[in-house]
Parts: C-alpha cells; structure tokens; sequence
C-alpha cells in the first residue's frame, strides 16, 4: 500500500489541488488552482472558454442561431373562445356578447376585459373561466404578496402581463402567474435562463398588480443599486450584441452566461457568484 494515499489531507489544502480546463473555442487548456479557477475565463451553457476573444466567437454564434431560429414551443390544442365558453356556462347572453364583440370590432381590446368594464362579469369569474379553458388553477395572491427568489425581468412581467408568484427551493419548481394567457415560449425561456422548472397559473388582474407592486418594493429595499436588467432596442446584429454581452461580462468579472429567446427578445443572463445582471436585446 503506498502510504502517502492512507494519510487524510488536511481540508485546506484542496483549495491549492490544480484543476484542468479546455477552452471550448480554441482547445487551449489550463490548470489552474482551485481557489483560482472561478476567476478565470467563463462558463457559457456547459462548456469553458478560456479568453474574452474565446467567449465573444462562441456567444456570436449562439445569438446568430436564437437570431434565425424563432421557434418556439406551441399550443397543441385549440381552445374554445373565452366568450363562448362564458355563454355555454351561462355566464353571458347572446345579447351581452354581441354588445361586447361589437365592441371589440370598433375600438379593440381584451374580450376579459371588456366584460369587466361593462359590468357583466367580475374579474374573478373571468379569470376562472380563463383558467378552465387553458386547464390550470387559479390562484390568490394573499394582500402581503408573495416572495420569490428568482428574479424575472421586469420588461417579461410588464410587456406578457405575467409574475412569478412563489419558488420551492426542495422542487426547484417557479410558480408563474398569468393574466390573459400562457406564454409557453416565456416559460421554456426562464426554465432555461433560471434552471428551474415553471407551474402555469391564472391570476386576476388586480392581484397581479398588486404582486407587481409587492415586488418592486422588495426590489426598492435591495442595498444592491447596480442594475439588473439593461434592455437594447437597436442593436440587431449578433456580432453587436456578442461584443456589448463580453463587454459586460468583463466589467462584471461574471463567471458564468446563459443565453436564451423569448419571442423578440435575446435574454443573456450574467453571473459572478450570487450576482445575476441581465442584458435584453430586442431582435424582434
């Protein structure tokens, strides 16, 4: 038996023990220690670049492909007007629906909303109705608000009237509200922007303000001031964007990028440690 294998190291000296990393980009390889291996190059979906020249190539081309590719995951089911399933549970009349189309064909608008607004319905039977014709519950948003620690964007809650309400760190499970409908594209998005795994649910308009508000309080109490979200609205070419992300990811000194599409928008997400700064490019 050699003996040096039977002798336990102390905990510290792990921290020294070299750890071996091949650029993904360019195959360079380094060993670095591991108390310093963080520090060096980033991480981007799995693999590790070794330089900003590396990582800029590298995220270039995957904002190239998300640039092209616009698909995304879609309903495989056709569902039955919001107004016609109201009519058939004897909700609405036929005289009430026409007043409410016509309306909509004049001046436009959300059909649950118009409702509500004439007086016909409450928002809380829209919102029930709403959620047996996508097939998920409703939940209720308590006056305190809910607490999440995941952070969406807020341009995401604002522009697809959608809020996270509640994380189970045991599940890794998000649970996201939604107004008018589901935005399955934004789910697949922050599932894999975040790592978690999203339960669709409805929420009636006034709790989702309310939750809006709830959140921007927590947010406003933060002692952190850096921005979290920063949004581009005209940059357009994947190699602008890819040099505005490394860029940032040097001046963040960020370890890790992930980067994902949500309908027009390309969503990078960095990250140095707990620090998380998202950059949003509008590629609509």
């Amino acid at each position: 038996m050699n003996l040096m294998q039977s002798i336990a190291m102390p905990a510290w000296t792990e921290k020294f023990r070299a750890i071996t990393s091949r650029c993904h980009h360019c195959d360079r390889s380094l060993a670095l220690p591991r108390y310093s291996a963080r520090k060096a190059g980033i991480k981007m979906h799995d693999f590790w670049y070794c330089s900003s020249r590396c990582f800029a190539a590298a995220a270039e081309e995957e904002l190239a492909s998300l640039t092209i590719s616009r698909r995304e995951p879609t309903n495989r089911f056709s569902r039955m007007p919001l107004g016609l399933m109201m009519m058939r549970d004897g909700l609405l009349n036929s005289a009430q629906f026409k007043e409410v189309s016509d309306e909509q064909k004049e001046a436009g608008g959300e059909i649950g909303e118009l409702l509500v607004r004439q007086g016909f319905l409450s928002e809380k039977q829209v919102t029930a109705v709403r959620a047996t014709q996508w097939g998920c519950p409703v939940f209720t948003v308590p006056e305190r608000g809910m607490q999440t620690e995941i952070y969406i964007p807020s341009t995401f809650i604002k522009l697809y009237s959608m809020i996270p309400l509640h994380y189970v760190a045991t599940t890794n499970l998000l649970l996201m509200g939604f107004v008018n409908g589901i935005e399955y594209g934004l789910l697949y998005a922050i599932e894999k922007i975040t790592g978690c795994k999203t339960q669709p649910c409805f929420v009636t308009p006034s709790d989702f303000q309310s939750q809006v508000q709830h959140i921007e309080q927590v947010n406003a109490q933060s002692e952190d001031e850096s921005p979290r979200e920063i949004k581009f609205e005209s940059i357009k070419t994947p190699s602008e964007m890819a040099r505005i992300l490394c860029s940032y990811s040097v001046h963040l000194e960020a370890d890790e990028a992930i980067i994902g599409r949500c309908k027009e928008y390309l969503w990078a997400r960095l990250k140095c440690g707990p620090k998380e700064v998202d950059l949003l490019f509008n590629a609509g």
